[in-house]
């Protein structure tokens, strides 16, 4: 594995320019633009949002259904059990 002598790069031989201020129209310019920028990151914050109240309300309505139906289910079990155990019983004697 070789050395590098430079390992960025050779040095720079001319001096980095001075950054110059941005100008009013350049200032004028960025904040419209981050204006707009606002605004549309806004309404897809919005927009997630609403898409994820939505599936929350679909998921929630699926789950009550679920519950209700396997509570329904298991008390008619719980009858249905009742009824072969008496059921038993009076054909046994």
């Amino acid at each position: 594995m070789k050395t590098r002598l430079y390992p960025k790069g050779p040095p720079r031989s001319e001096p980095a320019t001075p950054k110059l201020p941005p100008s009013r129209e350049d200032l004028a310019t960025r904040k419209a633009r981050q204006a707009l920028e606002g605004v549309s990151a806004m309404a897809e914050y919005e927009q997630q949002q609403r898409a994820t109240l939505e599936r929350t309300e679909r998921l929630r309505a699926e789950r009550l259904a679920r519950e209700t139906n396997e509570r329904r289910l298991a008390r008619e079990k719980k009858k249905s059990n009742g009824k072969d155990i008496a059921a038993k019983k009076t054909n046994a004697a």
